[in-house]
Parts: C-alpha cells; structure tokens; sequence
C-alpha cells in the first residue's frame, strides 16, 4: 500500500563543512555536526562504554559522560575493570542513545589519551548534578579514588530521526 512517506536507504548529502566525521556516508546513517553531537552529552543520556577484557571480550558499562572540547570525559574508580582494560588497550568505544529520542543515537571509536585524578572528584559531582539533580554521588564507595579518562574520537557515526516517523514502525500496512 502506498504512503506519503518516502522511504530511502541513503542519507542525504552533507553540504555542512562543520561536520564531525568526514566519511562517506551508509545506509541509514548520517554525518553530525558537531552541535548535534555536542547536545547528546548536555543532557543525560547514558553512554555505553565498551573496553576489550584481559581474553579479548568485550566488556560494556554504562556511565556517565561529557564532551570538553574534543575529548569525551569518563570518570571511574581506581580499581574499575575499565581501567584494568585500558592499560593495556587504550581501545575504546562508546554509544549514546538520546533518551527522548531512541532515534537519536551515535556510535563512537576512539583511544583513551590521558588518565588523572586531578579534578576527579569535582568532576564527579559537576555528573551528578546534571545526571541525578543534585551534586553529590551517593553510592560512592569511600575508598575508591575517582580517576577521570580522557577520550579523543577516532570515528563518528549517527543516526537521526525525528519522532514524527516513530508511526512509521507501528503501522498497520507494513505488517
């Protein structure tokens, strides 16, 4: 049955030059801006941080995040196994799903480039503020000391679609 809804499987051609990947783009995937990056982490939207374990398997946790500039910030505990996994892979990758929008997602490959204590605590409480509402992380565990990761992105790839076409996957004519 028809609609008056084109469906296509090829993004349209970015003509912005502030785009934060350069690759061609895939089917159903598009390029992003840096702004439209950049507002995944102003709000609180999970990021999904993915680390290769001692046997090579994949180990993913959710976490919170930020973006400072152009390096994406993690913080973590001492003895995590993320930070066992990134010392002695500084691989990494990390997905973002807009909690709002489950349309609205970004996948990320990069290195963890810096690692410190410096400012880790404070940095705890500036997530908690924004991800719990207030600035103070209640489940933190008195002798974990907080260490920061500083990420820098390798790949970049998004995905957008607006909710006016959530019907799109409900409607009774596709079934």
């Amino acid at each position: 049955m028809p609609t008056s809804v084109e469906i296509v499987d090829v993004a349209p051609p970015n003509t912005d030059n502030d785009s934060v990947s350069k690759t061609e783009a895939f089917a159903g995937v598009t390029e992003l801006s840096k702004e439209e990056l950049l507002r995944l982490f102003q709000f609180r939207n999970l990021t999904y941080v993915g680390t290769l374990s001692k046997d090579g398997s994949p180990h993913i946790t959710p976490v919170w995040s930020e973006m400072v500039d152009d390096l994406i910030l993690i913080n973590t505990f001492e003895e995590s196994a993320k930070i066992r996994h990134i010392t002695k892979d500084k691989r990494i990758a990390l997905s973002i799903v807009e909690q709002n929008n489950p349309f609205n997602m970004v996948s990320i490959k990069g290195k963890v480039i810096d690692q410190t204590s410096e400012g880790a605590d404070e940095h705890l409480k500036k997530l908690a503020k924004r991800y719990l509402g207030i600035g103070k992380y209640y489940y933190r565990k008195p002798k974990h000391k907080r260490v920061i990761l500083k990420i820098k992105p390798e790949k970049i790839m998004g995905l957008s679609i607006h909710p006016a076409f959530y019907f799109l996957a409900y409607s009774p004519w596709l079934r």
